[in-house]
Formats: structure tokens, sequence, C-alpha cells
């Protein structure tokens, strides 16, 4: 169950992280445009170096938020596993003596019967 978690959760980081990126650098070169024809600044590079540098860090942000939780994750499974290992161990460290078995005792009656002792 966990495999299928960490492929989804892969898928959609990969998306996710493709808008986050791209979202900052558009929202630049837009406003920088915007700066260089109202007011004849030449500021586009400017602006395209400040989106590029925003979608890096929300890129990395959301990289290393994945990541963790992701471990977290893997961390929460292992401990449910090591409470259910504790809860039902596979090897008891006491175990009851071996019964007698029934079918010797049946024919030890036989035999006893056979021979006339009347106990």
């Amino acid at each position: 169950m966990g495999h299928k978690k960490q492929v989804f959760r892969s898928l959609a980081m990969v998306t996710q992280l493709g808008i986050s990126v791209m979202t900052p650098i558009f929202l630049c070169i837009v406003a920088g445009y915007y700066v260089d024809t109202y007011f004849g600044m030449k500021t586009m590079i400017f602006f395209l170096l400040l989106g590029v540098l925003a979608g890096g860090r929300c890129g990395y942000q959301m990289v290393k938020m994945t990541v963790l939780a992701g471990e977290r994750e893997e961390k929460r499974e292992k401990e449910e596993l090591q409470k259910q290992r504790e809860a039902f161990p596979k090897y008891k460290t006491i175990s009851k003596p071996k019964e007698p078995s029934r079918i010797k005792q049946g024919n030890k009656q036989a035999d006893r019967m056979e021979a006339g002792d009347d106990n």
C-alpha cells in the first residue's frame, strides 16, 4: 500500500513542481513587461532573474516538504509494524508442554483389555 502512495505522491509533486516554478517566472515576466511599457525602464532582465530565483526557491521548498512527508510516512509505518510484531510475536517465549498422545493412550487401554487387566 505504501508503494502506491509514494508513486501518487511523486506524480503530484512533479505536477505541482512545474506549476510552482513556472508561475513566478511568468508573473515576473509580465510585471517586467508592464514596467518596461508604462515607465520606459529596461528592467525585464531584473524581473526575469527575480522570477527564476523565486521559482527555484518555491520548487526547493516543495521538494523538501514532500521528501519530509514521505520520511514521516515511512517512519509511522515502521512504528505500526513494530507494534504489530510486539503484539503478535512469531515465537512465544513461554511454551506449554507437549500433551500426551490420545492415540497411544487408546492403544494401551486396548492392550490391557486383551491381556485381561481390569484397571
